[in-house]
């Protein structure tokens, strides 16, 4: 009998168990990039032709020349309007779906019998032409597709790749080349990166380390 018991304890936490798996969040496959990202801020990119970065982080430094990209920010294009299938009722349109009060007049119910000829505005009952399915403005459906674009944003943009990145302090250097050709100012910045949880906790912690470069030099990008 002890053993039974034991049994369906066992039983019971392996379906609870797998119940609270079967209800986990879903992670992104998105692998965390460990570096030093940099904008060269819209205000500043046209008179800057090559930079070059240096990182110290824990006692180890990496620096390299940075490819720099175009920058640009996602624009959202919005989703298409949801039109309902054949039989399936419209959000929102009265007279749909078995509501209330929408169906076909009773038969011998006081004040509910054939509407006599020629009386304005009463047509013949049951030959009503149903409304065409015109798309609900704003209205998104399960299936509604959406789609985004990206637009260019005036900046330019650059990663410095290191081997780990940690939440310990770091120090930043930047030197490079402006467009006539002339070296760029010296810019330095000590910063912490930043940890967080933007898929949630079970998702587990991400690192970033970003800054932007511009007329007065280096900043935490925040």
């Amino acid at each position: 009998m002890g053993k039974a018991r034991v049994l369906l304890a066992t039983i019971a936490t392996t379906m609870v168990l797998s119940g609270c798996h079967m209800f986990e969040v879903a992670c992104p496959a998105i692998a965390q990039a460990s570096g030093v990202s940099v904008t060269v801020a819209a205000s500043y990119a046209p008179a800057v032709k090559a930079l070059h970065l240096k990182a110290c982080q824990d006692g180890v430094c990496r620096e390299s020349d940075l490819n720099l990209v175009p920058g640009s920010i996602a624009v959202d294009l919005g989703c298409e309007p949801y039109v309902p299938g054949p039989g399936v009722p419209k959000p929102g349109v009265p007279g749909q779906g078995g509501a209330p009060g929408t169906g076909a007049p009773g038969t011998g119910a006081p004040g509910t019998g054939a509407p006599e000829p020629g009386a304005p505005g009463q047509g013949v009952p049951g030959t009503a032409v149903p409304a065409p399915d015109v798309p609900e403005q704003g209205f998104r459906g399960p299936d509604s597709p959406c789609s985004a674009t990206a637009s260019p944003d005036g900046t330019k943009r650059g990663m410095l790749m290191l081997d780990f990145l940690t939440e310990s302090p770091m120090d930043v250097t930047a030197t490079g080349t402006s467009i006539d050709g002339s070296a760029l100012p010296v810019r330095t910045l000590r910063f912490t990166p930043r940890g967080d949880y933007p898929f949630g906790e079970p998702c587990g912690r991400f690192i970033s380390a970003s800054v932007v470069l511009d007329e007065t030099g280096l900043h935490q990008d925040r």
